[in-house]
């Protein structure tokens, strides 16, 4: 027994902590292995909020005293940016329990208390100058250029707090807008009936996020207006459904997400649009994560279609030219999408990383259904480090109805086509993000693309696409 105290004497002298006594618990208690702090404190340490993880810290593998226990778990509260919903759960359970022991360590414990009883905000704001957004077509009959551009600024406010035990709600508002857009064709918006006028969109904000989640162990449960992500993101990225959406951790390489919601929740459809989506990610090897994603639509929507005619024209030197002119009809289009995607994403060294996924739309009764899309980064930019920075390089091949380039709910930078059964998209852009300060990002990028098949759309190429984006949160 003399050697044990001073064993565990010793252990306790060197973790740093002030103020320690020893007379709320006993620190030769020892912590079952079977015990829920156990796989509890192992999630902590695999997503890195426990640092200096050796042959004296933690594993699992045998028992350690409860006085080892709160210390891994005094290390977790000092690294709480890192956590994520889940991590913050398990913490607030964790300190329950050793909250004697963290108490005999010196650990302050009134962060967590605040985390735990108060609300928190955050937002980001972004301006952004696009060039040819929507993929206009260069007029090849007398050379003219479109030119396409707007202005484009959001902004967007959002919250988390605690409901209750397993608890919590999370929300956000969403401002945006377009300024100065030019169609192409020499008209901006101030020249637009008023309807359509240079201040679009700015009546009102957006109920962008509105969710109630519950959490427990591994698996957790939201609903409400919910943002969901699949795959790698050609399919769906960090947008919102209005519905339910449920998560559950299979072990440390398997996690599986399903749920059903409409997707005019994100606000571009104009109707409603149910659809059933869900993902597995599956965690191939340290530096790899395989993803297996699914989206299917129970519903078409009735989409707009351009009809051209040929119109004679007389030019200011006295000559006739034929112009192709556009009337606009509503007819019933197969709008739908039934898409499966298969992708990776490898962080091949610290600043290399390279993603690739592949997806096919099922429910189209087009011919070109199939497209792929991959990005090579270079460099290690972090969000809260200033002059740091990333490049990458994106090639892309999506046939007419692969994604959905009409309301453009994936992650691509372009639109993937000219519209959803249209021309589709083929080419590769490149990219640079930089961080001016902490928080503050600048993105540029250009991209040179064509048709999917020339052969079909009856033309080579489009305009060149590139945007400016400045982004900065708080």
């Amino acid at each position: 027994m003399k050697k044990s105290f001073i064993v565990s004497a010793a252990l306790i002298g060197t973790m740093g902590f002030s103020g320690m006594a020893f007379a709320a618990a006993n620190p030769f208690d020892s912590v079952p292995r079977d015990h829920w702090a156990y796989p509890a404190v192992q999630k902590l340490v695999h997503d890195g909020l426990v640092d200096g993880y050796g042959d004296n810290d933690f594993r699992g593998d045998h028992a350690i005293t409860r006085y080892e226990m709160a210390q891994m778990v005094a290390k977790a509260m000092s690294n709480m940016e890192k956590a994520d919903a889940i991590d913050k759960a398990a913490l607030d359970k964790l300190q329950t329990e050793y909250g004697d022991e963290l108490k005999n360590l010196g650990v302050r414990v009134q962060k967590l208390e605040n985390d735990k009883q108060n609300m928190k905000w955050y937002g980001d704001a972004r301006f952004r100058y696009f060039e040819n957004k929507d993929n206009k077509i260069t007029t090849a009959n007398d050379g003219h250029k479109s030119n396409a551009s707007q202005f484009e600024e959001r902004v967007r406010i959002g919250f988390w707090a605690p409901v209750g035990e397993n608890l919590s709600a999370t929300g956000r508002l969403k401002y945006e807008n377009t300024i100065k857009k030019n169609d192409g064709w020499g008209n901006t918006n101030q020249n637009f009936n008023s309807w359509n006028n240079s201040y679009r969109d700015q009546s009102s904000f957006v109920l962008d996020k509105i969710s109630l989640d519950w959490e427990h162990a591994n698996t957790k449960l939201s609903v409400g207006r919910v943002e969901v992500s699949l795959g790698q993101g050609l399919i769906w990225w960090e947008n919102q459904i209005d519905g339910l959406y449920a998560t559950h951790k299979f072990s440390d390489r398997v996690t599986a997400s399903a749920g059903w919601g409409d997707l005019a929740a994100e606000g571009w459809h104009d109707s409603n649009m149910g659809a059933f989506l869900a993902n597995v990610d599956v965690k191939a090897s340290e530096s790899t994560h395989v993803t297996i994603a699914h989206l299917k639509t129970n519903d078409k929507l009735k989409t707009s279609s351009s009809v051209y005619t040929n119109k004679w024209v007389q030019l200011t030197d006295g000559t006739w030219i034929q112009t192709p002119v556009a009337t606009e009809t509503w007819t019933e289009q197969p709008y739908a999408f039934d898409q499966y995607a298969l992708g990776f994403n490898s962080q091949i060294s610290r600043k290399v990383n390279l993603l690739a996924e592949f997806v096919k739309n099922n429910a189209s009764t087009a011919d070109q259904k199939n497209g792929w899309w991959s990005r090579l980064t270079y460099g290690d930019m972090q969000w809260k480090k200033a002059n740091s920075w990333k490049v990458y390089l994106d090639v892309l091949s999506l046939g007419n109805a692969s994604v959905d380039s009409d309301k453009w709910g994936h992650r691509l930078n372009v639109a993937g086509g000219n519209g959803f059964n249209g021309a589709g998209d083929k080419g590769w852009g490149i990219g640079v993000d930089y961080m001016l300060a902490a928080n503050t990002n600048l993105e540029l990028t250009y991209y040179k693309l064509k048709p999917y098949d020339q052969g079909k759309s009856g033309f080579s190429s489009y305009d060149d696409t590139a945007f400016a984006a400045l982004t900065f949160s708080f």
